[in-house]
């Protein structure tokens, strides 16, 4: 079959037509392979790629049949790509099965969206190397076929090619795959959790899609659009992991206002009490009015809190404190931003109103510069 010097006119056309009819059958029908082999998944990529393959040999398929015509000593180099072609395909789609298998015999298995999607662990990483090494060698020998270099496999040995390949370029992929090893294996990073980054400016979360051999694919939250991380970098980071409570209470929301002191009298302790029973009266509304609001995702079985936690040359600093309800299972960066950012905005309007309300005077006091 790969000694393609040796076939016949009506062999040759034969082999042609039947590689021909199923790279087009492959072409037709990508995109539901595609979706079969990453349910749930993005797949804008792959079905580019697969596609990207196809129009390749069709091209490379073409060209061998035009030269067929115009040289009849020429020796089939454009077929011998177009197979080769084939055969990485081929393999590609031999490694989507398998790790379709072992996601759902070792893998975790998640509701996200309604949806049964099954996810990466280290078990089925494990599995998955295995395949992958051995799809890579069956692919890697069957192309040597093709183009005839046999020698090279009688001399080297497919065994120490591969060896020699994977000693010179370890350097390049061994530290993130161990690490993206290390991510699965301690079961604190997993596909879908929602985290963010120590020392980023604000509030900046991010959808784990996908841990993959070498990197991380990450959803931005805040911008809609995705991140590539290296693994290697990505373990060095202090990542704070929001879809992993500490307790069932849900994660825990500060907001910090300034209210400014209430003008001097003579009964000085009575002034505290009724500035400070206004206070309370404010924020306890907002926690009322939380509790009702459809948009706001708070815990209503945990009451909010509120503390002075810094009494300043111009205005009291209360602290209030809620917790909000669990992460969904979602990929939608349109509803973790609901959760995570929409709720605490939704929170301070509310504060605001309730200081209007109450008569609570919000704003920094104007502080004017004086001479003796």
């Amino acid at each position: 079959m790969l000694s393609l010097g040796f076939l016949g006119l009506s062999e040759y056309a034969s082999w042609h037509i039947t590689v021909f009819c199923i790279n087009l059958v492959l072409f037709v029908f990508s995109r539901k392979i595609v979706n079969f082999l990453n349910s749930g998944q993005e797949n804008s990529s792959q079905l580019s790629l697969f596609r990207t393959l196809n129009v390749t040999f069709f091209l490379f398929h073409g060209l061998d049949w035009a030269m067929l015509y115009f040289d009849k000593n020429y020796e089939n180099y454009f077929l011998k790509m177009g197979l080769s072609i084939v055969l990485i395909y081929s393999g590609i789609i031999a490694y989507s099965l398998a790790t379709l298998y072992t996601k759902a015999k070792f893998g975790v298995k998640k509701e996200v969206d309604g949806k049964i999607i099954y996810y990466d662990s280290y078990s089925s990483r494990m599995v998955n190397i295995l395949f992958l090494i051995v799809v890579s060698i069956m692919v890697l020998m069957y192309v040597i076929k093709i183009w005839g270099f046999t020698s090279l496999l009688e001399t080297t040995g497919l065994f120490g090619l591969s060896v020699a390949f994977l000693a010179l370029t370890n350097s390049i992929w061994a530290p993130d795959l161990y690490y993206g090893m290390v991510i699965l294996n301690s079961n604190m990073l997993e596909d879908g959790d929602v985290i963010s980054f120590s020392g980023e400016e604000g509030e900046h979360p991010y959808i784990i899609s996908k841990v993959t051999f070498i990197y991380t694919i990450l959803l931005d939250v805040t911008n809609n659009h995705r991140i590539m991380i290296r693994n290697a970098k990505m373990v060095d980071m202090t990542i704070n992991n929001l879809s992993k409570k500490a307790s069932l209470e849900g994660l825990r929301h500060h907001h910090t206002f300034k209210i400014g002191y209430p003008k001097q009298q003579e009964n000085g302790e009575e002034q505290y009490l009724k500035f400070k029973e206004r206070v309370e009266k404010m924020f306890t509304y907002v926690g009322e009015e939380a509790i009702k609001a459809k948009d706001v995702l708070v815990n209503d079985n945990v009451p909010f809190t509120w503390y002075i936690t810094e009494t300043g040359d111009y205005a009291v600093e209360y602290t209030l404190t809620y917790h909000m309800e669990s992460l969904p299972e979602t990929r939608s960066t349109k509803r973790i931003r609901e959760y995570l950012l929409a709720t605490p905005r939704y929170i301070n309007e509310i504060v605001l109103r309730a200081s209007y309300k109450y008569n609570i005077d919000l704003s920094t006091p104007i502080i004017y510069n004086t001479k003796s």
